[in-house]
């Protein structure tokens, strides 16, 4: 599949200003970096020199290759099937992973970004809404109506993204010369989005079966774990009132009763760290509450009812955590060997666009919450309260932003014309009365 991309000249043109400039940081970071390797003593000082390089070299480096040899703006995307909270209903994550060098930052760190829309489907009544990115990973408050396109497939043949720069913002725009999807808040938005000329490109888009099927990459069942495990968390909660007149009537033990308030409660702190915290963080605390659990002879009924989503949670998490380094494993050993991938037959993009996606996969499960990636309701307060912000701010400060440039644009116009316009008429009086004395 395909999705077009708008890209304003203007950021074009700057993106090529810029990108020299974060290219000789990259470059200098490059070279330092395989000198310390080359004078490395041991495995141990190796090994320390990666940790000191953070978690997310890898990404530094990807990017930092595809700006190296790449087009400007070049851009690669991928679509994330997850549960939705609600019945009948499936929810899709269309990441655009971007190289570009957000040199106006002059920030090496800031190489390259992935951005992300959340569509989801009522299977029931055909409902599609969308709900866009406003800033800082902050997504629209109220969604887009999509229903008249009717699928998936449908909003990426019909509809295009726009990227912002240095906001972490991905907008998905409904062909607006469609009288549905004619609206005041999309036509806000389009003002907003400036009046200089655009660039369009077209790019790939790796579907939820091509990252399930080929990649073997299975977030779904991760994110389904979590769910699952949540629910009957909440279930368990919900009969605390009848085990306090059970425990009354003497028909459980008391200490029975302890042991499955602590195990409900371990349950709640895990579950926080797996929706707030980023997925690679959550598999240790889930793997010792469930070896725990699994090495125990006398289980109470509560803890039975939790194993076995905690397993298949556990299983899930390791199963999309070292798929990820699989891929990136792969990815180098295939680029080595000047071996194509069969997960990327039929997909004309770069070598090093196809080695940004399997690397942006793994940078979301070491930086993005699972709440981030898929759920914003289910954020934390302060997330929401950026969220209403974003959503607020973000669209009225466009809008003037789009002003003031146009009225820029307009006045240096005017200044360049007076400036380059043929001698004022009091000037040409003057010098004929010269040429008369």
């Amino acid at each position: 599949m395909k999705i077009r991309m708008k890209v304003d000249a203007l950021w074009l043109e700057l993106e090529r200003k810029y990108m020299r400039k974060l290219l000789e940081q990259y470059r200098q970071w490059e070279s330092q970096t395989l000198e310390k390797v080359r004078q490395a003593r041991d495995l141990r000082t190796l090994r320390e020199f990666f940790y000191e390089l953070g978690e997310r070299w890898e990404w530094d480096q990807v990017t930092g290759d595809w700006l190296a040899h790449g087009e400007p703006l070049d851009a690669v995307a991928f679509m994330l099937r997850v549960p939705s909270l609600h019945p009948d209903r499936d929810r899709y994550v269309l990441y655009a992973v971007m190289a570009y060098s957000k040199g106006v930052t002059d920030q090496f760190d800031h190489l390259g970004d992935k951005e992300r829309v959340i569509l989801e489907r009522d299977t029931r009544t055909g409902k599609l809404y969308v709900w866009s990115t406003t800033g800082h990973g902050a997504v629209d408050l109220f969604p887009a109506d999509l229903t008249p396109l009717g699928s998936i497939d449908e909003v990426l043949r019909q509809c295009h993204l726009i990227a912002q720069p240095g906001d972490h913002a991905l907008r998905l725009v409904p062909p607006l010369s469609d009288k549905r999807f004619w609206s005041l808040h999309q036509r806000l938005w389009d003002i907003a989005s400036g009046t200089t000329s655009f660039t369009w490109k077209t790019i790939d888009v790796l579907t939820p079966d091509e990252i399930e099927e080929r990649m073997d990459f299975k977030f779904y069942r991760f994110a389904k774990a979590v769910i699952d495990l949540e629910n009957a968390w909440r279930e368990l909660q919900m009969t605390v009132s009848e085990r306090v007149r059970e425990v009354a009537a003497d028909e459980i033990p008391d200490a029975v009763e302890r042991r499955n308030r602590r195990t409900l409660r371990r349950v709640e702190g895990l579950l926080h760290v797996l929706w707030f915290q980023p997925p690679v963080r959550g598999l240790l605390p889930a793997r010792l509450l469930y070896e725990e659990l699994r090495n125990d002879d006398d289980l109470t009924n509560v803890e039975k009812n939790i194993l076995p989503r905690l397993g298949e949670l556990v299983y899930a998490l390791n199963d999309v955590i070292e798929k990820a380094k699989y891929l990136k494993w792969k990815s180098v050993v295939e680029a080595q060997g000047q071996v194509e991938s069969s997960i990327f037959d039929g997909l004309d993009i770069s070598p090093l666009a196809r080695e940004a996606v399997v690397v942006a996969l793994d940078d979301i499960l070491k930086e993005h919450t699972l709440a981030y990636v898929a759920y914003p309701e289910r954020d934390t307060m302060v997330g929401k309260a950026m969220r209403i912000s974003f959503g607020v701010l973000v669209l009225p400060l466009r809008i003037l932003s789009a002003f003031l440039t146009v009225v820029s644009r307009r006045a240096r116009q005017i200044l360049s014309r007076f400036r380059s316009s043929p001698e004022s008429p009091s000037d040409s009086t003057e010098e004929s009365a010269v040429a008369e004395e």
